[in-house]
C-alpha cells in the first residue's frame, strides 16, 4: 500500500525537526586576566536563568563550574541601608574597611564629613521619583530623569572628594583598602591564579577540540589577553558560523590581536571611561527594529559604567568606533559626542552580539542586594528587567533564531 504523500514528507522532515529542538550550546567565559568585574557571578546567575527560561533554545556552560576556576562564583551580600563598606551607604562615604584599627576608621569617618549623608538621600528621593513616574508622560519621565543625573553627579563628586581628603590626611589608605570601601572586589594576587591554571582552564574549554562541543560562546566581561590555545582556530570557528555574545568589559583585551579585536568590534578597542563611569546617561535607541532594541526605553537614564573606545585610522588613533564596521543599536550621548553602546556584526558567517552595560549588578539583575560597588541600588528593577529583554533577544540573534538588519555604518551623522 502506498504511503500518503504527507506522510512520506513528515517521516523525512522527523530528523530536521529533531535536530531544530536541540538546544544550542552557550560556552561561558568570566575567567579575567586582567581588572576583575565584581558583577559576573551576576551575571552568569542571569545567563542560568535565561538559559532555563528559553524553551530549550539554549542551554549554558560555564567555565566557571570547573573545580580549579580560580575566581570567586558569588559575592557575600551586602545590606542596602547602614554602614555597609560601600560608597552609597545612607551614612555616607565609605561605611568600614575590615581589619582596620580604630584611628583609621575614625579618619574614614571624618573624611566623609557631615554633606554626603544628604547628597545620598537627594539621590535616593530622585531615583524614587523616577520610579514612581508614569510611562505615559514622556514629558515628566525627561524631567526626572534629569534630576536623578544631576543628583548622582553631585553625590558621585562628593564621594570622590571625602576619598581626596582621606587620601591627603596621614591616614592614606591602600589601593586594596580602597576596593574594600567601594565593594568587595577580590584581591587579585590571591583570585587570578597562577599562568598554569587558566592556561589549563582555558585548554580545557577553548582548544580546538573543545570548541567542536558548542554552538556559541559568551565573554562575560573577560579582560586582558586571554591565554586562548589557538587563536586562528578560534576565529576560523566563528568564521564559519558559530555566534559570539560578547558582554561589558569583554572589549578590555589589553594586548590581544588585532584580528581578535576586528573579530569583536571591527578593530574598536578599549579607550577609558566616558568623564566619571558610574554617572546616569541617557541611552538611545539607533535599531528599533532589532529584537534586542525594538523594546528598549528610548532615552532611558542609566547608572552604570559606560566606555569609550578608539580604533586606528590613517593618521593613527581616532576616537570612537569606526562606524562602518558594525551595524549600532544603542548610543549615549556624551557632552555632544554620540558614544556606542551596543552593536552587532558578522564575522564571516559568525554573528556577533556586543552591548558594554551590565558593569553594576543593579543592571544585570533585579531584587537583588550584593551589589559589586556596595552601593545601595541606583538603577530600578525595570532597568534590570529591560537589560535582561535586550540580553536575551541579542542572544536570540546571535543564535540565529531571529533575523535583523545587519547593515553596517547606520549610525546616524552627528
Amino acid at each position: 500500500m502506498k504511503k500518503p504523500t504527507f506522510v512520506l514528507a513528515v517521516l523525512a522532515a522527523l530528523p530536521a525537526l529533531v535536530l531544530a529542538a536541540e538546544p544550542k550550546r552557550i560556552l561561558v567565559v568570566g575567567a579575567s586576566v586582567g581588572f576583575r568585574h565584581g558583577s559576573i557571578p551576576n551575571t552568569e546567575k542571569l545567563l542560568r536563568d535565561l538559559a532555563a527560561k528559553s524553551h530549550g533554545e539554549f542551554t549554558v556552560t560555564m567555565m566557571s563550574d570547573d573545580p580549579d576556576y580560580p575566581f570567586p562564583h558569588i559575592q557575600p551580600p551586602l545590606p542596602t541601608t547602614g554602614t555597609n563598606g560601600g560608597l552609597g551607604a545612607p551614612t555616607g562615604f565609605p561605611g568600614t574597611i575590615p581589619g582596620a584599627n580604630a584611628e583609621l576608621q575614625a579618619a574614614v569617618m571624618d573624611a566623609a564629613g557631615p554633606l554626603l549623608p544628604g547628597l545620598s538621600t537627594a539621590a535616593a528621593a530622585a531615583r524614587t521619583a523616577l520610579l514612581a513616574a508614569s510611562f505615559d508622560n514622556p514629558a515628566q519621565l525627561t524631567v526626572l530623569a534629569s534630576a536623578l543625573g544631576t543628583a548622582e553627579g553631585n553625590l558621585a563628586l562628593g564621594r570622590a572628594d571625602a576619598l581626596a581628603r582621606l587620601q591627603a590626611s596621614p591616614h592614606r589608605v591602600t589601593p586594596a583598602q580602597v576596593q574594600n570601601l567601594a565593594g568587595n572586589f577580590p584581591n587579585m594576587a590571591t583570585v587570578r591564579g597562577s599562568a598554569d591554571v587558566m592556561s589549563r582552564l582555558f585548554q580545557t574549554f577553548m582548544s580546538p577540540a573543545a570548541l567542536k562541543n558548542y554552538d556559541a560562546i559568551a565573554f562575560v566581561s573577560t579582560t586582558g589577553l586571554l591565554p586562548i590555545p589557538d587563536e586562528k582556530a578560534f576565529l576560523d570557528w566563528v568564521a564559519a558560523g558559530h555566534p559570539v555574545i560578547a558582554l561589558h568589559a569583554s572589549l578590555d583585551r589589553g594586548a590581544t590581536s588585532d584580528e581578535q579585536m576586528e573579530m569583536l568590534s571591527g578593530g574598536a578597542r578599549f579607550a577609558g571611561h566616558p568623564g566619571n563611569g558610574n554617572l546616569a546617561r541617557k541611552i538611545y535607541t539607533v535599531d528599533a527594529k532589532h529584537p534586542a532594541t525594538k523594546d528598549w526605553p528610548d532615552g532611558v537614564a542609566i547608572v552604570d559604567e559606560y566606555y569609550q573606545f578608539y580604533h586606528m585610522g590613517p593618521s593613527g588613533r581616532i576616537a570612537g568606533v569606526d562606524w562602518s564596521k558594525v551595524h549600532s543599536l544603542l548610543d549615549m550621548d556624551f557632552e555632544g559626542t554620540r558614544m556606542p553602546v551596543a552593536w552587532t556584526k558578522m564575522y564571516g558567517k559568525g554573528r556577533v552580539f556586543y552591548t558594554s552595560l551590565g558593569h553594576r549588578d543593579d543592571v544585570v539583575l533585579p531584587y537583588v542586594n550584593n551589589l559589586d560597588y556596595g552601593y545601595e541600588r541606583e538603577n530600578g528593577n525595570w532597568i534590570a528587567l529591560a537589560y535582561q529583554k535586550h540580553l536575551l533577544e541579542g542572544i536570540r540573534w546571535a543564535l540565529g533564531y531571529t533575523e535583523a538588519d545587519t547593515t553596517l555604518g547606520n549610525h546616524p551623522a552627528k
